[in-house]
């Protein structure tokens, strides 16, 4: 599994990683956002980043009957 360090590594290396003042759409602030799309641009990395989180999420709840998420793209 990555460890924080080595994800945090490879956001960085991607330029995925965004660091600043940002206002997100819930309306709390955040001084770090990640820009999926970027990350995504090099499968490679980005499969071990998903990999590292599907695992966590394993680990934790050992059964998932639903995964939801909102409509991305097209439109």
């Amino acid at each position: 599994m990555l460890s924080h360090k080595k994800s945090l590594n490879i956001l960085k290396k991607t330029n995925a990683l965004l660091e600043g003042h940002f206002v997100l759409s819930s309306g709390l602030h955040s001084s770090k956002y990640i820009q999926c799309a970027k990350l995504l641009s090099f499968p490679h990395l980005a499969n071990k980043i998903c990999l590292a989180l599907a695992k966590k999420i394993k680990k934790k709840y050992k059964k998932i009957d639903l995964i939801l998420a909102p409509a991305m793209g097209g439109g």
